[in-house]
């Protein structure tokens, strides 16, 4: 399963060398601030310094100082994930005054961004049926997006959630066709795994082992194959709260009263950055109940679909270009050209075209379910709402494998020479305004 076969060797060296160009630009553009390890505040050196979409720079603080900074519930076990780098980074950092943070994190996203190029061109052939030169164009159509693209490259967890996510598609699909299900430890060390990246992702795992398994799955066996993982994780949250985030937290407070007391100008921008935030992120259902408080209800629902869903996730603006609408960027920016709304809607056309094909398919069902319930969660809760391309690396895979059924039932060589088109302008446009923006 974790071995590369000798028909996807091509693809993968391809992709490595791709994915580590991406990295190495994004090193190279902040070479000279993020390397610096001594005498230095890591939250102004990488959080200050880094303006890509809003996308988290948390891991590059943890790597270095062992700050945690994101919410340890919705990615429990990120700690696990960036500790051994943190250990060497630090033994690395005492011997020569330098931070080899970026680097390590670069490493750890080449080798899952290869790991999930190579996990979704083995589900179009193995799963959807494609032949290799179709796998091939599909999984460039997909790592052409916009912020699939930006996501191999930027330091958070979205590019560790894929791979995942794909592992999981592509077990469900193997028992799918074989009319077996996944097997309690299966199941378990999927939603451990995959939950403990993106803790709603582990719904998605619940969801494919039910088409999988059927009733089966409300077993108590199975049940338990699900709630032992999930009090594991909320042991290892437990454990996160008491011992970092609590005695972190006290170390703010002291910082941030000895900031009030010799600039309290600083507070007060501080205070009305809060205020500008709270304006971009909408009106939620109740902002004192833990998860309603993330919930948005007044951003526009159709305009995020068209400018965001759909725009910015799959081709980048370039007014606001990588700016963070928790900063500067508008919750909504149009294209300057009629052409990008023209491959929207080409690529939304598609997409309902692939679906009408594949509609009968119970693995295609499998991936519609997970999408619903991102829909579900963005369009429906507002959770992200006025950022949802950033989560794009956790959805759009249903692109490739809706248009993998239609090119599979079609023998024609009009549709491919389309989505050949499209591959040439998704990374000609997105690569060259991202390669810029680096460069």
């Amino acid at each position: 399963m974790l071995g590369i076969r000798k028909e996807e060797r091509p693809l993968a060296i391809v992709a490595a060398v791709v994915f580590a160009v991406l990295n190495g630009l994004l090193i190279y553009n902040h070479y000279a601030s993020f390397t610096r390890g001594v005498h230095v505040g890591f939250w102004s050196v990488f959080y200050n310094h880094l303006g890509m979409s809003g996308y988290d720079i948390f891991s590059l603080i943890f790597i270095s100082c062992m700050r945690l900074h994101w919410n340890a519930l919705r990615h429990p076990l990120f700690v696990a994930v960036l500790m051994p780098l943190y250990w060497i980074n630090h033994w690395l950092m005492l011997a020569t005054g330098f931070n080899f943070a970026v680097f390590l994190m670069a490493a750890l996203l080449v080798a899952c961004d290869v790991w999930g190029a190579v996990l979704l061109y083995r589900t179009l052939r193995d799963i959807v049926g494609c032949d290799r030169r179709d796998s091939t164009l599909l999984t460039a159509l997909f790592y052409g997006f916009a912020h699939v693209m930006t996501a191999t490259m930027v330091p958070d967890h979205f590019a560790l959630s894929l791979p995942l996510l794909m592992l999981t598609l592509y077990l469900t699909g193997k028992c799918l066709r074989k009319g077996t299900r996944l097997t309690w430890l299966q199941q378990s060390l999927l939603f451990f795994l995959t939950a403990g990246v993106t803790l709603t992702n582990g719904v998605k795992v619940a969801l494919a082992s039910w088409f999988a398994g059927g009733r089966r799955v409300f077993l108590p066996k199975s049940i338990a194959s699900f709630v032992l993982p999930a009090l594991l994780l909320g042991g290892v949250v437990v454990w996160q709260q008491k011992s970092i985030i609590e005695p972190q937290e006290q170390g703010i407070k002291r910082i941030e009263a000895a900031v009030q007391k010799k600039d309290p100008g600083r507070v007060a921008q501080l205070r009305k950055h809060d205020a500008f935030v709270k304006r971009q992120n909408g009106e939620a259902l109740a902002k004192s109940v833990p998860l309603l408080e993330w919930s948005d209800m007044t951003t526009p629902r159709l305009r995020s679909v068209v400018d965001n869903l759909f725009g910015e996730s799959l081709q980048f603006h370039r007014d606001h270009l990588l700016e963070d609408v928790q900063q500067s960027r508008p919750v909504f920016v149009e294209y300057r050209s009629v052409v990008s709304y023209v491959v929207e809607a080409v690529l939304v056309l598609l997409l309902v075209a692939g679906a009408c094909v594949a509609w009968r398919e119970k693995f295609f069902l499998v991936v519609v379910s997970w999408f619903g319930f991102d829909m579900l969660m963005h369009l429906g809760f507002g959770f992200g709402l006025n950022e949802v391309y950033i989560m794009t690396a956790h959805w759009a895979f249903i692109f490739p494998i809706a248009i993998g059924y239609m090119l599979r039932r079609v023998r024609g060589g009009i549709p491919r020479l389309l989505v050949a088109a499209l591959v040439v302008w998704l990374w000609a446009y997105n690569a060259t305004i991202i390669v810029d923006y680096l460069v």
